[in-house]
């Protein structure tokens, strides 16, 4: 049946009235005739339903494979809603729903893959550079593999963790014994023990590398761990003269691959230098303390540590003028503390005669710090110990009730 049927039949009616014969009315009660064969009805229809479109492939594979290979989905996904429609077909909605369990997928991966490496024992955060700050100089301990990889298991006197989980008042050995450090280790695992116990170091302070978006290199790091380890020092020991002779400051520090996964955190600890063994904590208390005991040691610790860091004598000559300038610089704001502090009777009088020879010591130190050679440089040095006042202390100390060294 075509759509224009009942035209036809008004055009054939009208060329009939024109061209043709005229038929004779029938009479008025004569019954109706019997509609022409094929005529279309007057009451109009309604439109046809139109087809239903096939879904396109490129959308359906883009949905299906972005449950398994998600970048082929992904790909897929963009083709099938970037590409001009050339016949009408379904999938839009399949090709959207592809893109977008693709993409989920995507940034699962991209937080994933960083958390697995960090809590790899072989990588990430765990790997930790070990400096030790050993009487007659700064040592850095090359990055090299080294210590036990150990897997978090709780011993019958230990608990192996990773480096970054140490925190002040913490006991543990290191994954490699310390006097294997020169040789150069990068630590992962330490065995955390009881500070009661035999342990071989014992953490004093943390300190945080701010400032810095990309890694600033290790000079950097090294010495703001040196700086801000001896600044942490004192306040957890009170009395360095009350260590051991074998015990010296260490730290480990952020490498160039744990940077890149967020370690910005410097780890101080003291350890023994020959790798022996500590049975107690090292932290002071201050609980039983004077003022003048707290006080002396709060001002005379700084010089303390820059006198351990002595280079040694076949150092650099120019690293070695360098220390001297920070003995001098020390010991002026050393004298300067002295003098102003108050003192209790009996004490103020030792106090006043160092505070004469640490300034008699100050020209001997601002010497070597500019000398010409090797053999000047050694004789201002020896001149700076000899006249800066060290029995002096020892009559202090005893005299305060505080460690000799004896």
């Amino acid at each position: 049946m075509h759509a224009g049927a009942p035209g036809e039949e008004r055009h054939h009616a009208r060329h009939h009235a024109l061209g043709g014969s005229v038929s004779t009315p029938p009479p008025p009660d004569a019954p109706p005739p019997p509609p022409a064969q094929g005529a279309a009805p007057l009451i109009p229809q309604a439109p046809a339903v139109p087809p239903r479109q096939p879904f396109g492939r490129l959308p359906v594979w883009a949905f299906i494979t972005s449950f398994g290979v998600f970048p082929l989905g992904l790909m897929l996904g963009v083709l099938a809603l970037a590409r001009p429609r050339v016949t009408p077909e379904r999938g839009r909605g399949l090709a959207v729903a592809g893109l977008v369990i693709a993409s989920l997928q995507v940034v699962a991966l991209a937080v994933a893959v960083p958390l697995a490496v960090m809590s790899d024992p072989r990588g990430g955060t765990g790997d930790r550079t070990g400096i030790g700050a050993a009487p007659g100089g700064a040592e850095e301990r090359e990055s090299a593999p080294g210590g036990d990889q150990g897997d978090g298991s709780e011993g019958t006197d230990g608990e192996d963790v990773q480096v970054n989980d140490i925190e002040a008042g913490d006991c543990f050995d290191p994954g490699t014994s310390l006097d294997a450090f020169g040789e150069g280790v990068e630590e992962t695992f330490v065995t955390r023990r009881p500070c009661e116990g035999p342990h071989e170091a014992e953490a004093f302070g943390t300190v945080l590398v701010e400032g810095h978006d990309a890694f600033p290199g290790d000079e950097e790091i090294l010495t703001l761990a040196e700086e801000e380890c001896d600044r942490l020092i004192q306040g957890y020991v009170l009395d360095t003269w009350a260590l051991p002779l074998d015990v010296s400051p260490y730290y480990y520090h952020p490498t160039r691959d744990s940077w890149q996964y967020g370690d910005r955190e410097v780890i101080c600890f003291l350890g023994h230098l020959d790798g022996g063994q500590l049975d107690e904590t090292l932290r002071g208390d201050a609980s039983g303390m004077s003022e003048d005991q707290l006080g002396y040691l709060e001002i005379t610790t700084p010089l303390d540590l820059v006198t351990w860091s002595e280079p040694l004598p076949e150092a650099d000559l120019a690293d070695r003028q360098v220390w001297a300038a920070r003995m001098a610089e020390v010991v002026e704001a050393e004298t300067e503390a002295l003098a102003d502090h108050a003192w209790s009777p009996g004490v103020d009088e030792l106090i006043g005669r160092l505070v004469r020879a640490r300034e008699e010591s100050l020209a001997s130190w601002s010497g070597a710090a500019g000398a010409v050679d090797a053999d000047a440089f050694d004789a201002y040095v020896d001149t700076g110990y000899a006249v800066m006042g060290i029995e002096l202390e020892v009559e202090i100390r005893d005299t305060l009730g505080l460690a000799t060294g004896a």
